[in-house]
């Protein structure tokens, strides 16, 4: 048998035989998730923000409503003070987030969303409300509930560490 046949061979093994009883969850997460997001920016690239990129995310999710120097952010983020610093640029190129001396330090700058931010962040905000109704329609109100109520336990959970 050839190196090529037994790889194979080996894979076809691994991957028909020894496949859990339950799929994983990350792979009955990953494509809701994937799916939120698309559907997400779909939908505000229809009203304010038509630049909308899922890597524009980071930078909104994490930044506090009343700014943040962007090490902060980067840290919140889980992100390179280069990589978010990036986005960052780019979001203040196009509107939606200034810069302002922070008045602690005046050396450090404090990033905070322009008023074009804000209808942004109003209308990503909207998005998840039709999101969620969307998702009803398609599961079921009973469902959807569920599955948020489990989600958050699960989220709390792996916040807080494991249990001994």
């Amino acid at each position: 048998m050839t190196e090529l046949e037994q790889l194979q061979t080996a894979g076809i093994e691994v991957l028909r035989n020894q496949r859990p009883e339950k799929p994983p969850l990350m792979f009955l997460i990953a494509p809701l998730s994937q799916w939120i997001e698309a559907r997400l920016i779909e939908l505000i690239r229809q009203s304010s923000f038509p630049e909308a990129r899922a890597s524009f995310n980071p930078v909104f999710i994490h930044l506090p409503a009343d700014g943040c120097r962007l090490t902060e952010l980067a840290e919140k983020a889980g992100m390179t003070k280069q990589a978010i610093g990036e986005t960052v640029e780019e979001l203040v190129r196009l509107g939606y987030l200034t810069r302002f001396p922070d008045p602690k330090d005046g050396r450090a700058k404090l990033i905070l969303r322009t008023e074009k931010g804000l209808q942004a962040h109003r209308d990503t905000l909207a998005a998840f409300a039709r999101i969620d109704r969307e998702l009803s329609e398609m599961l079921g109100a009973f469902t959807l509930d569920s599955l948020r109520g489990s989600l958050a336990k699960a989220t709390e959970a792996v916040r807080s560490g494991p249990r001994d």
